[in-house]
């Protein structure tokens, strides 16, 4: 339900006071709990266990195709994180009565739920890509030579990026906004009104062309369609078609078996598949939450790529430890240091 950037100006403050029920943010004590309580939590997680992916995926020796892609998903998550604590501070009431927080928000509300969507859109279609670059690189391992450098990661997120952007971008013109400041200017109240509604403000005619109001009333399909139902459905595909895939090739791994061929083949064909189970695992993981109509598992869909990481990957538990190490250690030394020369 995303707004127009623009709003209609204030009108003059009036010595009406609007109750608590009418300033409220939110619909009800249950979603005050649960955005209001629980989903800054996974925020907060979230967001730094995406950070803590980052300094893994990005590092100088470990810039592999998959981890840039791994690493763009991290980086749209760590958006939608963001974009989603706004929403989470309205149903404090530090903030709920706030002026200069109800006029951020009431202004600027719809418009964070469009960042939301599209940063969304763009994590929706990330896994789809990262689900189809792993089944072909399992399947049919030297095509992908043939296709890098053309698919390149930049070329491919940036096209979704895009894309993405042009499906959401009608969130920003769906809806007006009008604002007025009650009880003597200290209550501040936003009203919205879509903007093909069939009746303005104050029972005005609809000012809008039919072109805006066909735009507004026509993209929320298209974008059903091309942003959650395909990506979605293909993403089930895929990931379905790689578990099968793990399970025939799981045979060459076993303790008895070795892989036919030179010995590097068969430790680089063993890198591929641990890290075709790490992206399993995440993609899995995605396709469940996706289908939540609760914000809060969609949240935690978000939040759990860190603990999914840590517990399918030991060379990302190792490489994490090792960084970690590393870190404290150059800090030790520089404090060592500072002291030294006091």
């Amino acid at each position: 339900m995303p707004t127009n950037s623009t709003s209609m100006p204030p009108k003059l403050a009036t010595d009406i006071c609007l109750t608590d029920r009418q300033m409220s943010l939110s619909v009800n004590s249950t979603e005050g709990v649960l955005i209001g309580a629980i989903i800054p939590i996974l925020v907060l997680f979230g967001i730094s266990g995406n950070i803590l992916n980052l300094t893994v995926l990005l590092a100088p020796n470990l810039r592999t195709r998959s981890n840039q892609l791994l690493a763009c998903l991290a980086v749209a998550d760590i958006v939608s994180l963001i974009v989603i604590l706004p929403h989470s501070m309205a149903h404090y009431e530090i903030f709920e009565t706030a002026l200069w927080f109800r006029r951020f928000y009431g202004k600027y509300k719809y418009q964070i739920i469009a960042m939301t969507n599209w940063s969304i859109a763009t994590a929706t279609w990330l896994v789809f890509v990262i689900c189809l670059e792993r089944l072909i690189i399992i399947k049919y391992p030297l095509s992908v030579r043939k296709q890098a450098k053309l698919f390149t990661p930049l070329n491919v997120v940036s096209i979704i990026v895009l894309t993405t952007f042009l499906l959401t971008s009608y969130n920003h013109v769906s809806h007006e906004c009008a604002e007025k400041l009650f009880c003597n200017g200290t209550q501040y109240h936003v009203a919205c009104v879509s903007i093909d509604a069939d009746r303005w403000f104050r029972n005005e005619p609809n000012p809008n062309s039919q072109f805006m109001r066909s735009l507004v009333r026509y993209a929320p399909q298209v974008n059903a369609i091309f942003v959650v139902l395909i990506p979605v459905v293909l993403v089930i595909i895929f990931n379905v078609m790689l578990i099968l895939t793990l399970r025939q090739r799981q045979k060459l791994f076993a303790p008895s078996k070795s892989i036919r061929g030179d010995s590097q083949y068969g430790q680089q064909a063993k890198t591929e598949h641990k890290v075709t189970i790490t992206v399993t695992a995440i993609v899995t993981c995605f396709t469940i939450t996706q289908f939540a109509i609760c914000t809060i598992l969609v949240v935690l869909g978000k939040a759990l790529n860190f603990v999914l990481f840590c517990l399918s990957s030991a060379s990302f538990r190792q490489r994490l430890l090792m960084q970690t190490k590393q870190g404290i250690l150059r800090k030790s030394t520089r404090y060592s240091s500072v002291a030294t020369h006091m």
